[in-house]
């Protein structure tokens, strides 16, 4: 239940940065289109506190504009410099329009979550594939429970394995076992229980390939 949370959440995260990506993307060709660019020169210069007024004059359309800009930036009284004015305003003006930085940001940060979950799922899908046709075509034996062992408690999820063994009577041989990993405390539910051995499937043209039934223990 814990990887299906997960996942879903990696997809809404995924699915967030790529629709504000969109609307960034979207507010710079807005921008764009609503400001024109124009030559100003710098006839005023104001220190309020930690702003700075920067005044600007520029001649459009045969009248001159006076704005002025909030800004860190530095300038100096007569300097020339391109501003954007905004084109059924033109006494609005900006000293920088919007760029692509934070689009390409959450374009590229959503796309490659999405690449992550798509690989994540797939990667899930060959492994249901495979215990599934282990279930339909392996072997199904009992194992006895050997011991839970405890991978690391401090990751905070999936800190447990079951190692298990079984005699195979047909050639006199032990095989040993290793489930998955799993975040209930199997320790617990094996004390508590009292379980003795667990379901196993095997690969009969390969004893390598096994899948430890920890549902089996748990029902």
């Amino acid at each position: 239940m814990k990887k299906k949370i997960g996942f879903i959440i990696m997809i809404v995260i995924s699915v967030f940065l790529l629709i504000m990506g969109l609307i960034e993307y979207n507010q710079v060709n807005s921008e764009k289109e609503a400001y024109g660019v124009v030559e100003a020169t710098v006839n005023e210069i104001k220190v309020n506190g930690d702003r700075t007024i920067v005044g600007f004059e520029y001649y459009l359309n045969e009248k001159y504009y006076f704005s002025s800009v909030t800004t860190e930036e530095n300038f100096e009284v007569g300097n020339k410099q391109k501003i954007y004015y905004l084109k059924n305003n033109p006494e609005i003006c900006k000293v920088h329009l919007k760029n692509l930085f934070k689009t390409v940001i959450y374009l590229v940060s959503g796309g490659l979550l999405l690449i992550l979950i798509l690989i994540i799922y797939i990667k899930n899908l060959f492994i249901k594939l495979r215990i599934n046709k282990l279930k339909k075509k392996g072997i199904l034996i009992k194992a006895n429970i050997q011991e839970v062992l405890v991978i690391n408690k401090n990751r905070g999820k999936n800190p447990y394995k079951i190692r298990a063994s079984y005699n195979n009577p047909k050639d006199g041989k032990v095989y040993i076992f290793i489930s998955e990993e799993e975040v209930t405390d199997l320790k617990d539910l094996v004390s508590r229980k009292n379980i003795q051995s667990i379901d196993v499937y095997i690969n009969p043209n390969n004893t390598q390939d096994y899948y430890v039934d920890l549902e089996s223990i748990m029902l």
